[in-house]
């Protein structure tokens, strides 16, 4: 089945299209996958017309086309098959059907309807969330401990996480604000993810966690070290201090060392170098493996397990940390920190973690951010670094 704009009408635009599509899958109660990758005009979504969504368990390698949406704990990872999907970019659009088992039709003709009528879409509530506003003195009591924790030799590093609730604004329009993401932040995986029973949740993630080209290309990243960026400064020129360049260090030795429990020698490794994130600048060191040539084929699915809850947003060691985290954080993170992307679309993979994302409830939204702790810390310095995390999204609203 194929949707152009020919058919659909002259008039139509890429909101007016997601807008339908988004308020069409709602209606139907199915889930739906929304997102725009880094450095593209291109948009997708998947969705999943199943009564309910499976957690899997599958190798990557081995998953029909869908999007894989984790919890921070890698615990529950929920698979958002491909049954519909649906491509936007300037020069039109198209819809395919992937499956044989279930009737698109009744999609199809809402949609068209929709777009009719100009419906705005709502979206789907978790009403199991628990909101909750992280205070100062907790977040900083946290961090300390953290810190007290570290000086004992527990742990090397651990990214303590807070949240913060906000108003949604009347008039909120979601897909304008997937759009308004996609417009301000054109370097950064930008998703809307809808669950029923698991809610809506939307982000800007500027960091990759693997991906897997069609040519077999490995790929992952340490990202580390939070400032503003200064419009003034050339990227070459940004300023670090040691507790960044040291955290930096602690999640590039990270990942190498997943490479040595799996005696995997032959990457490439560039970096470190500052990078651009929005209105933040970050620390990036890239790796690179090719998997034909060195016969892995499976190393996405290998390196994810040993890679999450990586040293950025969980510490290291990363059994000690998360058992802090756990016991002192206050919240649950749900899908914050976990990871999230497209898998086997076009043959292939991309997975993101799930930061500088909020939760919308039915009038408020839950904003996450974290900030990593080592021995160099200064607990309100990182305070302030969460706020800065925060504006990616609030400044939006």
């Amino acid at each position: 089945m194929e949707i152009t704009r020919k058919n659909i009408g002259n008039e139509i635009t890429q909101y007016k299209l997601l807008n339908a599509s988004l308020a069409s899958v709602f209606e139907l109660g199915y889930a739906t996958a929304l997102w725009r990758s880094p450095e593209s005009n291109q948009k997708h979504q998947i969705i999943d017309m199943s009564p309910e969504i499976e957690i899997t368990e599958e190798q990557l390698e081995d998953l029909q086309p869908g999007f894989l949406f984790s919890k921070f704990t890698g615990s529950e990872k929920y698979y958002i098959k491909a049954h519909l999907h649906l491509e936007v970019d300037g020069m039109g659009s198209s819809l395919s059907s992937n499956t044989r088992d279930y009737s698109s039709e009744k999609y199809s003709d809402l949609l068209q309807r929709n777009i009719s009528k100009d419906v705005v879409s709502g979206f789907t509530i978790n009403h199991e969330a628990k909101p909750v506003n992280t205070s100062h003195s907790h977040y900083i009591d946290y961090i300390k401990n953290g810190m007290e924790q570290i000086s004992n030799g527990e742990f090397l590093k651990v990214v303590p996480a807070r949240s913060k609730v906000i108003d949604i604004p009347e008039g909120f329009n979601i897909i304008q604000f997937f759009l308004d993401l996609c417009e301000q932040y054109p370097n950064a995986f930008i998703s809307l993810v809808s669950v029923p029973g698991h809610g809506t949740w939307i982000g800007a993630s500027p960091e990759s966690l693997i991906s897997m080209d069609s040519k077999g290309i490995f790929q992952t990243v340490s990202l580390a070290g939070t400032q503003s960026y200064d419009p003034e400064k050339e990227l070459y020129d940004m300023p670090w201090t040691q507790k960044e360049i040291e955290e930096q260090a602690l999640v590039t030795r990270y990942v190498i060392d997943c490479f040595k429990k799996i005696r995997l020698r032959e990457f490439e490794e560039h970096g470190p170098k500052t990078v651009k994130a929005g209105n933040l600048c970050h620390l990036r060191t890239d790796f690179k493996v090719n998997t034909l040539e060195t016969n892995f084929k499976d190393l996405g699915s290998v390196m994810l397990e040993l890679l999450h809850p990586t040293s950025a947003v969980c510490g290291m060691p990363m059994k000690n940390a998360l058992d802090f985290i756990q016991k002192y954080e206050g919240f649950d993170r749900e899908f914050f920190s976990g990871f999230l992307g497209p898998v086997n679309i076009n043959e292939e993979i991309h997975l993101f973690v799930n930061l500088r994302c909020i939760q919308l409830l039915e009038k408020q939204a839950i904003l996450y951010a974290g900030a990593g702790v080592t021995a160099y810390s200064i607990p309100e310095n990182e305070w302030k670094e969460t706020e800065l995390k925060y504006n990616t999204m609030a400044n939006l609203f």
